[in-house]
């Protein structure tokens, strides 16, 4: 069942998945790391917002204002979750 619903899935959102994972994580981690160096709490959340970011402008500026692609509101929430998953459960 889990497999027909991954397969039911379009590519290109499989690949915007990977793309907040790739974008978000990094800087997530390093946020995380730069928390526990110097004992504050909010360079992950930080990093977060940064990778939502960076997508949200990879669709506007790329997709969108340089015409390179097909700028959709569907391909930013699919790069977003992934991020905005991991911070809500660090966060829980």
């Amino acid at each position: 069942m889990i497999k027909r619903i991954i397969n039911n899935i379009a590519l290109d959102k499989k690949d915007h998945v990977l793309l907040g994972m790739s974008v978000g994580y990094p800087l997530m981690i390093l946020g995380f790391v730069i928390d526990q160096i110097y004992n504050v709490d909010f360079m992950l959340v930080s990093g977060a917002i940064a990778g939502v970011v960076i997508v949200a402008l990879k669709e506007i500026v790329y997709d969108w204002y340089l015409g390179k692609g097909n700028p959709e509101l569907a391909d930013f929430l699919y790069s977003a979750l992934p991020i905005l998953f991991s911070l809500i459960m660090y966060k829980i």
